[in-house]
């Protein structure tokens, strides 16, 4: 389950409950005194806090409006003992297991005495029962809650694990074709180019013990032997210089990877980065804003967008979480600026509450030694 879905299932278990309720409210004359609206107003004032909590990213905000909840439904209880209004203290239950399952477990008692009490003020008789009986729905409903949140962090973690995952595996292929590179740059230039230039020496001592048409022959052999040094040593320094890096088909890979948030990419068509060392850095960076984003933004969507402007690669990153107030720079978010700034790049974060976090991040796409 969704803890997405728990707003909707508040919502209509409320549905549930107001339609009878309000009906036997007209029909049973409650309306025409004055108590009828101020129970009335209780009912639709707890709709509209519940909403309200569902939506602010402030914890103290949504304790303050769920215990305004607490207070709406008990007065309708209250007011109108009859029907199933207490399931209102099981939607409470439920948004307290959401975030805190022992808080919740307090509130089920708090509001299970409160009814007890109410109940008795209203002479019900079985005013013991029915509180009893509702507090085991409250219980089960704060529990569900809480699997659910359980779920949803689980399912988190391991959408993180698949961002590292997925950059791992794009910077082992980097790194792996790199050393292949070298390897076999070095085995040419060590191997085939010590020997050509053996050979090269030779032919030139031949040259001069030589006469004639015989030296005429080592003189072209002399000549093919450096010309073909000469290409081993240019092959030798191409396999040294980097090989474009595609980041698309890594970034592309890494979205696939991750359900929760969406991610919209805007890249170019071809995505080269020849600096193998500024693109480990761009796709730790990505890696970096994914996790979090992940993690801590609530999010549905990030938009992440790429571009190679003259001699920079831009990286700009937007979500559509609470934000916060102020940004907090994590071991992540250091150790990122750290690689960004090493390679002579600049990092820059901002939020706002309610706007998400905004991510940009400038890399100069030739590195200076």
């Amino acid at each position: 389950m969704k803890i997405e879905n728990l707003t909707w299932i508040g919502l209509l278990t409320w549905l549930i409950i107001a339609v009878p309720s309000i009906y036997a409210a007209f029909t049973s004359g409650l309306m025409n005194r004055s108590e009828g609206w101020i129970w009335l107003g209780s009912f639709v004032a707890f709709i509209v806090l519940y909403l309200f909590a569902t939506k602010t990213s402030s914890t103290t905000t949504r304790l303050i409006l769920i215990a305004g909840e607490s207070i709406a439904a008990l007065i309708c209880i209250a007011l109108a003992a009859s029907g199933f209004q207490p399931i209102l203290l099981v939607i409470i239950a439920a948004q307290l297991g959401v975030h805190n399952y022992r808080a919740a477990l307090i509130a089920t008692v708090v509001q299970t005495i409160a009814l007890a009490t109410v109940l008795k003020l209203t002479d019900n008789e079985d005013a013991i029962a029915i509180a009893f009986a509702y507090f085991a729905f409250q219980l089960f409903g704060a529990y569900t809650a809480s699997v659910a949140r359980a779920e949803s962090e689980a399912r988190l973690a391991l959408a993180a694990v698949n961002a590292e995952l997925e950059v791992t595996s794009g910077l082992l292929e980097i790194s792996s074709r790199t050393s292949e590179r070298l390897r076999i740059a070095r085995d040419l230039h060590d191997l085939v180019g010590h020997h050509l230039a053996a050979l090269t020496l030779n032919l030139e001592v031949a040259s001069h013990l030589t006469e004639g048409k015989a030296r005429e022959q080592v003189e072209k052999s002399r000549g093919i032997a450096k010309t073909l040094l000469s290409d081993v040593r240019d092959v030798v320094s191409r396999m040294r210089e980097d090989d474009p890096v595609d980041l698309g088909i890594a970034l592309r890979a890494l979205r696939d990877a991750i359900p929760r948030p969406v991610i919209h990419l805007d890249l170019p068509n071809e995505f080269p980065v020849r600096n193998s060392a500024v693109a480990q850095v761009a796709l730790r960076a990505v890696q970096e804003i994914v996790t979090n984003t992940v993690r801590h933004a609530g999010a549905k969507n990030l938009w992440l967008r790429m571009a190679l402007r003259e001699s920079q690669l831009e990286i700009e990153a937007r979500d559509d979480g609470g934000g916060a107030t102020a940004v907090q720079f994590g071991n992540g978010l250091r150790g990122l600026r750290e690689r960004v700034e090493d390679v002579g790049g600049r990092l820059d974060v901002s939020s706002a509450p309610g706007s998400g976090f905004t991510v940009h991040v400038s890399l100069p796409l030739e590195v200076r030694s």
